[in-house]
């Protein structure tokens, strides 16, 4: 049987596409985007929140830390950018996919070898056109994956040497073995299947127990696997999309989780009427830092 326990909520708001929300350890506060409103939102727990507007077309995805602590990339819409957090200038850094057509940018993540994963979705969420690619620098990069009509993730297992990955329109979370002497994954295999009432995997982060929390578009839930992919527990989130998820804090216990509303039901809207918010979970485990992209 699995536990359940809900979430509550940290910031009020009404985001579209609330992404991504990275604990920054070196400036202590969180940032995150909302994918159809081009900015950077920040925040330390217990203030306010600001929300700068970058001039990018829309869709955002993720950010990454570096071990600059001025400098964030960000996956925006044709690649990634480099983001200085003192100016908040934005400067193109790599773009792996080259301009293909009809293809986004959307998820981002740092593995513990310092490469950085980038997957793609087509625009419409539709065909299978997205990839996942490995970037080693701004020069070099490798095709990892391909074949996914929206990507999502990933995230790594304690040791580095496992990779998670959402393939969110087929329900499904696969992991891969990864090594600091390649750029490519290998041996996929499909680590959990999810119903339509548990909802479509979204944003994914790993705990020190190696147990992985994946936020659950249209379930208002996160929830949380065993390293065996083995369903632990249910976080219910008051809102109809759950987006993302990250650990942080002072002793990286507490878990913050962003929303969407975009596309709800009336009737959803009415149900959870912060839809778009920011939560927050305090959590019996701790979680792992982030690792940092070397710049």
């Amino acid at each position: 049987m699995t536990k359940n326990a809900e979430a509550e909520l940290l910031f009020k708001a009404s985001h579209r596409l609330g992404e991504s929300i990275l604990w920054h350890a070196a400036r202590q506060c969180l940032y995150w985007t909302d994918l159809l409103d081009p900015g950077l939102f920040q925040a330390s727990p217990g203030s306010a929140v600001q929300h700068t507007p970058l001039d990018l077309a829309p869709p955002i995805g993720s950010a990454a830390a570096t071990t600059d602590p001025d400098k964030l990339i960000l996956l925006a819409r044709d690649g990634l950018r480099l983001v200085d957090l003192n100016t908040m200038s934005v400067t193109p850094w790599c773009n792996p996919e080259q301009g293909r057509h009809e293809i986004i940018f959307n998820d981002l993540k740092c593995d513990r070898f310092g490469r950085l994963w980038a997957g793609s979705s087509h625009a419409l969420e539709r065909d299978p056109r997205g990839a996942l690619w490995c970037v080693k620098d701004r020069a070099a990069w490798q095709l990892g994956d391909v074949g996914f009509p929206v990507s999502n993730g990933p995230a790594f297992s304690p040791d580095g040497r496992l990779m998670y990955f959402n393939d969110s329109v087929n329900y499904q979370t696969f992991v891969y073995e990864i090594s600091e002497d390649s750029l490519a994954p290998a041996n996929r295999q499909v680590f959990a299947r999810y119903t339509e009432e548990e909802g479509v995997p979204d944003g994914l982060t790993v705990d020190a127990e190696g147990c992985i929390w994946t936020a659950q578009w249209a379930a208002a839930r996160v929830i949380r696997l065993s390293p065996k992919g083995e369903k632990l527990m249910t976080l219910h989130v008051p809102s109809g999309h759950v987006t993302s998820v990250c650990f942080g804090g002072k002793d990286l216990r507490d878990l913050y989780i962003t929303t969407a509303n975009e596309g709800l039901s009336p009737d959803i809207s009415k149900k959870y009427p912060l839809s778009g918010s920011v939560f927050h979970y305090r959590a019996d485990v701790e979680g792992l830092p982030e690792p940092l992209f070397p710049l």
